[in-house]
């Protein structure tokens, strides 16, 4: 069962993506099986590991929001062990989307929770900011890391 990691925090531009970037193909290059989860609408992990999040057919916006599964959604890189759930400019409006839907907060970890056991570690690459939708990866983790 992987570990779960969650990498955020409030402010912009404090090393956020290079972190878990870095220590998902780090992880990887150690021989561990591992997710990167991009939940940052800028898309700059997905990006970081060599995936053009335009040219993917579906995100981690697909999976909050239209509740497609994480399995989906989930990319191999060019990194051996390392996969990716590619991120999406819609993630920006994905609260608005779900208010009012239930448990929105724990859809992230929901979703995690069939493929969980394919990976020895899941990276969630969190956006700046103190929202509840996107940071649902807040809810999600069985470690977080606020760089």
């Amino acid at each position: 069962m992987a570990q779960v990691i969650s990498i955020s925090n409030q402010k912009g531009g404090v090393g956020k993506t290079t972190s878990a970037v870095n220590l998902a193909a780090s992880l990887a290059a150690a021989g561990h099986r591992t997710l990167l989860v991009d939940m940052d609408p800028q898309g700059n992990a997905s990006s970081g590991v060599g995936v053009d999040c335009r040219a993917r057919p579906g995100s981690t916006y697909d999976v909050l929001v239209r509740g497609a599964p994480l399995a989906d959604v989930i990319c191999p890189t060019e990194v051996p062990r390392l996969s990716l759930a590619p991120s999406h400019v819609d993630l920006v409006g994905a609260e608005l989307e779900l208010v009012g839907t239930p448990s929105r907060e724990t859809r992230l970890k929901a979703a995690l929770a069939p493929v969980r056991g394919r990976y020895d570690f899941v990276l969630l690459d969190c956006p700046p900011t103190p929202s509840s939708c996107p940071c649902s990866a807040s809810t999600t983790p069985w470690r977080a890391w606020a760089s």
